[in-house]
């Protein structure tokens, strides 16, 4: 029966590992032949059966530590709830069955993956214990476990512990690194990997990458690209992927980007994604669209990424018609409930001008998060329906949202546009005092542009005074902006004056000054300005 199982497994032949179970459940020797039941329990495993499995365990008349770890491995991979798992753990000592680091290490992971640091700092406490912290596979996964919680200082910590760190190893402390953005100390444990002299693959390259994220890593960046030439790996998908996100964050106009993706053998729907993600990035909104518009045309089928990717474009572009067709294949697809997707169609219906269709993709999501509320708020306050935002914005929070500070730029923005100064002074201090949210410089420019909108730019005034916010540019500029609304020359020319130092190579300070001047008839003064320009 071993032999037929063996051959059940390397074809995942269910059905017949079955019959050997039946014929199992016969035999007189059931609790001998352990070592088969186990192997049962694992093709179950494999297959996704669960709720099989679990059943399957329960009838085995003996378990052993294998058994026990390949049903809490299965709980695990499957982000099952992780108090089933401790269960399993619990379950596994009181029957005298000892664990070992494949258990701790599953169990580690499952922790993890539902963000439960306490239960992977007292796991951490039973691997010092039981001496199983030098061991590289439970050392990885307390890395990748810490480092997932920002928590990298006790991630190099527990990497230091392993005796004898294989290639994984130091790819997940490399990948740590780079995810919490410690692009030193990701460069330093490379250099000491290569130093070491241990071979680099797809994914050490892959995750190096993620360090270079802005044109000042471009240098970085083009060394991480060398390294992958050298080492045969240019052609690997995963490599082009990381190389065509690397470069479209790092590199004006994509054209390396674009020359990766032309050399891909077979780009897959991440290899689409990133061109669309990066062309988004770099303002080309055309590009985005022609790019979706070829991945269709290769019968490439999109997911849930890609269409929040695309979505933006349309949005950009006011591209009403052809975003509805995008909508019309979410529909049709099996992504049409996902979050981001739905947050991505009310940006387009609002920013395209349909309202009335952004609010009911809002009211049909049957989940939404802090950025579906935001979303919608920012349209109807663009649409100058200002009480209908700060409405949004108490059912909201009436249903357990906490709003965060891009929620409370939309809010003021659309108190600011719709002319209702007095409440929006009131959500500017609701922010503060209730939410407990600290106001960004974007924050006080809107109330600076909201009382210079309604005329009462002595209070626009008072307020840089007393929140102490002389120092910075966009305040002074939503004020100039004001004053030359309401034609307030000598204000304007103090606005001007102070923006003109904070920011003396800009020219807008100059421009709107001189406007003002010109509305005002005052030519002489304009000419002054204007030279001072040239």
């Amino acid at each position: 029966m071993t032999d037929v199982l063996r051959d059940c497994i390397s074809s995942g032949d269910l059905q017949t590992a079955n019959a050997v179970h039946a014929r199992l459940i016969k035999s007189d020797h059931r609790g001998s032949m352990i070592s088969l039941w186990n192997q049962i329990l694992n093709l179950n495993c494999q297959g996704g059966r669960i709720a099989h499995t679990r059943k399957l365990f329960e009838s085995m008349p003996d378990r052993d530590t294998v058994s026990y770890n390949t049903i809490i491995s299965a709980y695990a991979r499957r982000d099952q709830d992780v108090v089933g798992c401790m269960q399993l753990f619990i379950r596994m000592q009181e029957e005298c069955v000892e664990p070992n680091h494949i258990t701790v290490a599953a169990l580690i992971g499952a922790s993890a993956r539902l963000r439960d640091l306490y239960l992977v700092e007292a796991m951490h406490g039973l691997v010092m214990q039981c001496g199983w912290s030098t061991n590289e596979f439970v050392g990885s996964v307390l890395v990748d476990a810490y480092a997932k919680r920002a928590r990298l200082e006790d991630a190099v910590r527990a990497f230091q512990e392993i005796s004898e760190a294989d290639l994984v190893s130091w790819n997940v402390m490399i990948n740590g690194c780079a995810c919490n953005g410690s692009k030193e100390l990701a460069s330093s444990v490379f250099s000491r990997m290569r130093r070491e002299g241990l071979p680099l693959n797809s994914f050490t390259l892959a995750s190096m990458t993620k360090i270079c994220s802005e044109p000042s890593d471009l240098s970085r960046g083009m060394q991480l690209h060398g390294c992958i030439v050298k080492a045969g790996l240019r052609h690997e998908t995963p490599v082009s992927n990381a190389l065509i996100t690397m470069y479209s964050k790092c590199e004006e106009g994509m054209l390396s980007a674009k020359n990766i993706f032309e050399r891909m053998p077979g780009p897959n729907i991440i290899s689409w994604t990133a061109m669309i993600s990066g062309f988004m990035q770099n303002g080309q909104s055309d590009d985005a669209v022609r790019v979706y518009q070829r991945m269709l045309r290769a019968d490439v089928q999109e997911n849930e990424f890609s269409f929040a990717s695309v979505l933006p474009a349309y949005s950009s572009l006011a591209r009403l018609e052809q975003g509805m067709q995008v909508h019309a294949r979410i529909i049709k697809s099996r992504f049409g409930l996902d979050m981001s997707v739905g947050n991505g169609l009310i940006d387009m219906y609002s920013k395209c001008g349909s309202l009335a269709d952004a609010k009911r993709v809002f009211t049909t999501m049957e989940r939404r998060d802090v950025v579906s509320w935001t979303t919608i708020i920012t349209g109807f306050g663009q649409h100058g329906k200002a009480r209908e935002a700060l409405e949004i914005l108490d059912t909201m929070t009436s249903e357990g949202f906490k709003p965060d500070t891009v929620t409370f730029l939309g809010v003021l923005s659309a108190c600011s546009h719709g002319g209702l100064v007095d409440e929006g002074l009131r959500v500017f201090r609701s922010m503060i005092d209730d939410h407990g949210v600290k106001p960004h410089m974007r924050h006080y420019a809107c109330v600076v542009d909201m009382l210079g909108r309604a005329g009462r730019l002595n209070d626009a005034t008072k307020f840089i005074e007393d929140m102490a916010i002389q120092s910075d540019g966009l305040v002074w500029e939503a004020l100039l902006s004001a004053c030359r609304i309401h034609g307030e020359v000598e204000l304007g020319a103090r606005a001007a004056e102070n923006l003109m130092q904070l920011k003396p190579s800009k020219d807008g300070a100059y421009v709107l000054l001189a406007n003002l001047y010109a509305d005002r008839g005052l030519w002489e003064d304009k000419g002054k300005v204007r030279e001072r320009l040239d």
